[in-house]
């Protein structure tokens, strides 16, 4: 894929020159980064401070409490895989040119609603000439790991015998010393031993996926405890199919979506632990944070995953850093998958400057009490069908208060004052017609500059057909 710059325009600029901030560090000061990032889990379904009973989540209490929640943190995108490719690369899935999920069976595309568009063109696996964090990492000297679910690495993985599609777009090509777990899947063949996939390796019959993934974080953290370290874990939980072991099933009442959650969070807990153990704890950034909205219903958020309303992109977040995060702190800025690029490569020392197409911005200010990022406004694109959830295809863009959906015509367009109407249940587009102008120049403007992909126009029928 031939390499772009993207023109310096007013709201970027101040965009770029943040993210190219860098700390220069001593190796001895360098932190271990652990980044956690769970599948398909609303802000709902996690219990960070201890008020929602029918959760067994002490583990991201306990991280909670050693650092700061994010209220209003977003995926990329609606559904997994570009969330997976933006966090990654620091830029957006429309400059990527990876839009939606990477389908299990190959050719497969929803259908489009009667006199609706096709969906746009989208990529299957995610190119290796697109920037990478870990590879930066590597660069600074650090140790780097990747456990759990990749889905950037071609469609057609459910007829598989294990997965892969093809490996050259594995995790360890972009620059992680190891992968497992980490091929095509979208979700697990099996939730338990035998895995049936090609990147792990199995030892014992029935142990159930998220417990393996787990073990293999700890020894990834034992292993590397004396030099600079980065892991990724990115469990599969809590996609479907939805399953857990019978006696978290049988504790939750016999919830198996609640069994499920519980599960992510002894995973969590191991992690955690092994860092005390090791004495890595007080020099590690840690991270937790989900691809996309719930696949079950946020009760306080409209819609789920697939759209893009908020009930499909906001996300759980949280993050401990001790030192420089204050601990029980919460943060209401908005936040999204880009910022993880260069967010990690300053926190190591590194500098993104030479990376010209990055559309993070680095954190470090929130987490040491700054109210604003000098970030104009946060984009979304999805150019695809999905009409199991309200508000699909489309494009958005978050101003301050304000949202603006544009529905190429499938859906009526919309605007949403977030402040007012968190649920987004009235549509106060004709109302407002300056702020919508503003937002849609705005939306319109960011589409241009990373030349996102469009649905082609829809085909006038033949008379009599």
């Amino acid at each position: 894929m031939k390499k772009k710059r993207l023109p310096r325009v007013a709201g970027w600029l101040g965009l770029l020159c943040i993210s190219c901030l860098s700390y220069p560090l001593h190796a001895a000061e360098k932190p271990n980064i652990v980044f956690i990032m769970a599948d398909d889990l609303g802000p709902g379904w996690v219990d960070f401070d201890d008020s929602n009973p029918k959760l067994n989540t002490p583990n991201l209490e306990r991280l909670a409490k050693s650092g700061m929640v994010f209220t209003k943190a977003y995926a990329a995108a609606t559904v997994c895989s570009p969330t997976r490719a933006a966090c990654i690369t620091g830029m957006s899935p429309a400059q990527v040119g990876l839009t939606t999920h990477i389908p299990g069976k190959a050719g497969n595309e929803r259908k489009a609603p009667k006199g609706g568009p096709r969906d746009a063109e989208t990529l299957d696996q995610l190119p290796l000439d697109m920037p990478s964090y870990a590879r930066e990492l590597k660069k600074l000297g650090y140790a780097t790991g990747f456990i759990g679910k990749w889905h950037l690495a071609g469609e057609g993985s459910v007829s598989t015998k294990d997965g892969i599609v093809d490996s050259r777009y594995h995790p360890e090509h972009f620059g992680f010393d190891i992968n497992i777990g980490g091929c095509a899947y979208g979700q697990p063949k099996s939730w338990f031993d035998p895995f049936k996939n090609g990147t792990i390796e199995n030892r014992k019959k029935g142990e159930y996926l998220t417990d393996r993934l787990g073990d293999e974080a700890v020894a990834f953290i034992r292993a590397h405890k004396d030099e600079p370290f980065h892991l990724s874990l990115w469990p599969y939980q809590v996609h479907t199919p939805i399953k857990a072991p019978k006696e978290l099933v049988t504790k939750n009442g016999g919830n198996k979506y609640a069994a499920m959650v519980e599960s992510l969070d002894a995973a969590v807990g191991k992690v955690i632990d092994a860092l005390e153990a090791t004495g890595t704890r007080e020099n590690t950034l840690l991270v937790f944070y989900s691809d996309n909205g719930g696949w079950k219903p946020t009760e306080w958020l409209h819609d789920k995953k697939g759209s893009l309303l908020e009930g499909g992109i906001r996300v759980p977040m949280a993050v401990s850093w001790p030192g420089v995060v204050k601990a029980g702190t919460s943060c209401g800025t908005p936040v999204t998958s880009m910022d993880f690029f260069p967010t990690f490569v300053h926190a190591a020392g590194g500098s993104t400057e030479g990376i010209s197409r990055l559309e993070g911005v680095d954190l470090k200010p929130l987490f040491q009490g700054a109210e604003s990022l000098g970030r104009d406004a946060l984009y979304w694109h999805y150019p695809h069908n999905r009409p199991d959830v309200e508000y699909f295809m489309g494009s958005a863009v978050l101003m301050k208060d304000w949202k603006l959906y544009e529905g190429y015509g499938t859906i009526p367009d919309a605007l949403f004052n977030l402040k007012n109407d968190p649920m987004e249940r009235h549509n106060v587009l004709s109302a407002n017609p300056e702020i919508a102008e503003n937002l849609r120049r705005h939306l319109h403007q960011w589409r241009k500059q990373v030349e996102a992909k469009m649905p082609p126009p829809v085909q006038p029928q033949a008379q009599g057909s």
